[in-house]
């Protein structure tokens, strides 16, 4: 195999080469997460080619022209900048043949010239992903369970929840209303307490021209957001929200984002009620939807139990990894090493002993 990597820009890719990354992209899903709904390619291409917040980088692997894997990575900003996240993504058929290890090599300049001291990703527990990490370093530091809610298997009556007293519901689409959008703000900090293993993920500090940020590049990239919220009526504070992502083009699927209430108000079954509304909301307005799915930490228990109290059961497990950069560049030089060296014994064999070459049994003999 002659094995090649090359930097991937996909507003200057053909559309021949961004079907072959799409192709590699569905190769894959369909092996790892069977049950998962697969984008519409329309839509993998806006994704690929939007600028967000956090700048991407591509890379492919080819051999010979045909393109056996893709790694995209992504250097978050503020919060997160001393870390970046990577995608690898190999077909089965064309995996323990080092496609893997020669993207992470062809990542680790751009990572250097960014000053990043972490590279995280996530890959679906026990499974060849997660032994390949294990092998390069990476440590497990906190485990996600999947879950889904299939619409027509489960009985209406697990929504029928009403307000808590005291509480209204209000809900939008996209773009938070002018009057509510700074205590909407104040609500999404509230996720920076839920469960993060050992993760150095560190959640966003969020304000109002965040959010908006947030919400003009959902829209970029070809999503449409759902919000409900609770209000309190007493003071008027956003006490918690919940949201919903929906591709459009993909209106069977949907997924469930964060859902979070603030610490003052929690206790009171406000998380069960904005997510019971937001079914009400989603199946009255889209029948046509047949499955939501979610994830939560594994450790998060209590949203784990408010999601099965509303029909969701789980799929699957999946492992959030990361190791020093400095730890995985020893390792691959160290096996970069070893390779070189066992290549330079092999060519001095075959130049001692020709007839030899490539029959093991006669070199262990001779001499």
């Amino acid at each position: 195999m002659s094995l090649e990597t090359a930097p991937f820009a996909p507003e200057l890719a053909s559309p021949d080469e961004l079907r072959a990354w799409y192709e590699v992209f569905v190769a894959v899903s369909v092996a790892d997460f069977p049950a998962n709904p697969v984008p519409p390619y329309d839509y993998f291409v806006q994704q690929l080619c939007t600028t967000t917040s956090s700048p991407g980088l591509r890379w492919d692997a080819r051999d010979n022209g045909r393109l056996l894997g893709t790694v995209s990575a992504f250097f978050p900003t503020d919060e997160n900048s001393e870390d970046v996240f990577i995608a690898v993504r190999v077909p089965a058929q064309d995996r323990r043949g080092g496609v893997g290890t020669q993207l992470l090599r062809a990542v680790l300049p751009q990572v250097h010239e960014r000053s990043r001291r972490t590279i995280s990703g996530e890959v679906k527990a026990g499974t060849d992903g997660e032994r390949w990490t294990r092998a390069l370093g990476f440590q497990t530091v906190l485990r996600l369970s999947s879950h889904h809610l299939d619409i027509k298997s489960v009985d209406p009556a697990r929504w029928q929840v009403e307000p808590t007293p005291g509480f209204r519901l209000h809900q939008w689409i996209d773009t938070a209303p002018d009057d509510l959008v700074q205590g909407f703000a104040r609500a999404r900090n509230a996720m920076a307490d839920q469960p993060i293993g050992e993760s150095s993920y560190r959640h966003p500090t969020w304000n109002v021209e965040r959010v908006r940020q947030h919400e003009a590049e959902m829209l970029a990239v070809g999503k449409s957001q759902r919000y409900v919220i609770a209000v309190d009526q007493l003071s008027g504070a956003v006490a918690g929200f919940t949201e919903i992502a929906i591709v459009p083009g993909q209106l069977s699927h949907c997924d469930q984002g964060d859902t979070a209430v603030l610490p003052e108000f929690r206790g009171l079954g406000l998380g069960r009620a904005m997510k019971a509304s937001m079914m009400r909301w989603l199946t009255a307005d889209l029948p046509q939807l047949e499955q939501v799915r979610t994830v939560t930490a594994t450790e998060n228990l209590h949203m784990i139990r408010v999601n099965t109290q509303l029909g969701y059961t789980t799929d699957y497990t999946m492992a959030s990894v990361e190791a020093e950069v400095s730890t995985l560049e020893t390792l691959l030089a160290s096996r970069e090493a070893s390779a070189a060296a066992f290549t330079a014994n092999v060519d001095l064999i075959r130049d001692r002993w020709p007839a030899a070459a490539g029959r093991s049994d006669e070199v262990r003999t001779t001499e």
